[in-house]
């Protein structure tokens, strides 16, 4: 297994060291959010709660996906 090392010289750099060592869940959090925008928009899922999605749900979840899935390719990252 290979060994990676982090170093930051400075109390002003903690923001940088907390992101880099919570990088794990930003990707769980952003492949949560897909998995329930996939569900409102696939299966109609309500937003919130219990019931159906409208329509307009459907749709703005739908592109919201896509945003999302676009924004993370011309980063060259991946949530799969």
């Amino acid at each position: 297994m290979a060994k990676v090392t982090i170093e930051f010289d400075c109390d002003e750099e903690v923001n940088e060291l907390r992101a880099a060592l919570d990088g794990h869940k930003y990707k769980h959090f952003i492949w949560e959010l897909d998995q329930k925008l996939r569900s409102v928009h696939k299966y109609g899922a309500a937003i919130e709660g219990i019931g159906e999605a409208t329509d307009v749900e459907m749709d703005v979840c739908y592109r919201l996906r896509d945003v999302i899935r676009k924004m993370l390719q011309e980063d060259n990252l991946t949530i799969e």
